[in-house]
């Protein structure tokens, strides 16, 4: 299912290509904090808000990565920085999909 606030349908469609090291290289380009966890878990690395520097309040993430990734987990990870304020295109940028 397509999401109606997507302008670039093409590349919504290919987020199943998109991997856990392109989301970290991603957040880094976007500004956020990516930090990796302690602990042995599959969310092995979190995309938090650089604003919220306190890694164990909860409020500060934006998403987080697991390990193997699928479409559906792409694209909930692409809409929570959406929502977050990224502007679609940059997303789209930082994660070399769009020039």
């Amino acid at each position: 299912m397509s999401n109606d606030r997507v302008k670039r349908k093409d590349l919504w469609a290919r987020l199943n290509n998109v991997k856990q090291s392109d989301w970290i290289k991603a957040g880094n380009i976007l500004g956020l904090n990516v930090t990796k966890s302690n602990s042995g878990t599959s969310h092995t690395h979190v995309i938090r808000d650089p604003k919220n520097e306190n890694l164990d309040d909860i409020k500060g993430v934006i998403a987080v990565l697991q390990i193997n990734l699928y479409k559906q987990a792409n694209r909930g990870i692409f809409n929570a920085l959406r929502d977050f304020g990224v502007p679609e295109d940059k997303i789209w940028r930082a994660l070399k999909m769009l020039k």
